[in-house]
């Protein structure tokens, strides 16, 4: 436990030396002192909005601000702040731009202290990258995007940056704003719209996954098989069994079938067939398992303070069993979260086991039958050193 806990410490010390040596370099003066700087270096202002219990604020700064390719974009483009919309003068600036959220990001222009662009929350280093985009040129930004499109004088080069706009701003409503391109006359067979529905349209729930499917030699012809393939598994995550089963045969749909099928029974508790369908699923050599097994960790999870407090002993064992095959199985040095979801729930198999007076099954101390035999963070693919002779 010890190992792990700095293992933890480690990891954490790393990802903040990194962020110092290579992503966004923040300013920590006051807020005239960065205006004055970005007049003098002929930047504009970035601010990342955040509050000390902002959870997906933290992910943020761990996961992206620390990218080389992400510092290099707006270290070069703009003056950097991070303030705390709770703290000092913090609070009147929020109040001035109506942070309400967070993460809220604002691009400022500092000549006169106006947003060129607003955008916020958790999201992948592609959207944000695009943020500031809209924070360097004016007539990507939102104000002048939203104002335009308000408007209803725009052409289809337009109402394609703003689709690509409103998703990285994480909108609910770009599909409509695609099906609005798809009314005016775009084509999904042609590249520039096949890449925004790639990129900014998810899920099953709209005409366009139909038309892929029903024209798939077509769009692999275009788009190539790996490409249409990725889309369509993407798009059929989380859609139901008989929905999948109508589309056409694509590299991914019998993995889809098999993972919605232990989430349908997981999400209707009904543990047994779970745990059998997922015993069938370690022994599955046709699927992927380190995608089968980034899916299982979420279903196998031990909360012992809420919704595992009353957990039968015999459902919690089959969760540790899955934690186990999870915990092994992970070959991501830099996600730590499965490693402590299992000894989580270790520990709290074994109070439960003191308390009821059960017994450990041995299965959980043996070799484990699938996957990785030995519990380290070593990938089976890495090869021993050689011993200098």
């Amino acid at each position: 436990m010890k190992k792990f806990v700095f293992l933890c410490v480690f990891f954490a010390f790393s990802l903040s030396l990194r962020a110092q040596e290579s992503g966004i370099r923040f300013f920590h003066g006051t807020w005239d002192e960065a205006i004055a700087l970005a007049k003098k270096e002929k930047k504009k202002i970035f601010v990342d909005f955040y509050t000390e219990w902002c959870g997906p604020c933290l992910n943020m700064s761990l996961t992206v601000f620390v990218l080389p390719q992400v510092g290099e974009v707006y270290n070069k483009n703009f003056v950097c702040l991070k303030i705390d919309a709770e703290k000092g003068e913090g609070r009147e600036l929020a109040k001035r731009y109506g942070v309400n959220s967070y993460p809220t990001y604002i691009f400022i222009n500092p000549k006169n202290q106006e947003i060129i662009h607003r955008s916020g929350s958790n999201k992948p280093v592609e959207d944000f990258l695009y943020d500031a985009q809209g924070g360097i040129n004016p007539k990507l930004g939102s104000v002048y995007m939203d104002k335009k499109y308000a408007e209803g004088k725009y052409d289809l080069d337009f109402l394609k940056d703003y689709i690509r706009y409103k998703k990285s701003a994480g909108s609910r409503d770009v599909q409509k704003y695609f099906d609005e391109l798809i009314s005016k006359g775009a084509k999904l067979t042609d590249p520039g719209v096949w890449n925004l529905y790639r990129k900014c349209i998810t899920g099953y729930q709209n005409p366009y996954l139909k038309e892929v499917s029903d024209n798939y030699v077509r769009f692999t012809e275009l788009f190539g098989k790996k490409e249409v393939d990725e889309k369509l598994t993407e798009a059929t995550s989380y859609a139901p069994v008989p929905f999948i089963k109508e589309l056409c045969n694509f590299e991914g749909k019998d993995f889809n079938i098999k993972m919605r099928v232990m989430t349908d029974l997981f999400n209707q508790k009904k543990y047994d067939e779970a745990f059998a369908e997922v015993e069938r699923l370690k022994a599955d050599p046709s699927i992927d398992q380190h995608k089968f097994v980034k899916l299982l960790a979420f279903y196998v999870r031990v909360s012992p303070e809420y919704t595992d407090k009353e957990l039968p002993y015999e459902i919690l064992v089959n969760k540790v069993r899955g934690l186990r095959y999870v915990a092994y199985n992970m070959y991501d040095r830099d996600d730590a979260m499965p490693h402590f979801y299992y000894v989580q729930g270790l520990e709290y198999l074994l109070k439960r086991a003191l308390e009821e007076g059960r017994q450990i099954p041995t299965d959980l101390v043996a070799t484990p039958e699938y996957g990785k035999k030995v519990y380290d963070m070593r990938h089976p693919d890495l090869k021993v050193k050689p011993k200098r002779r």
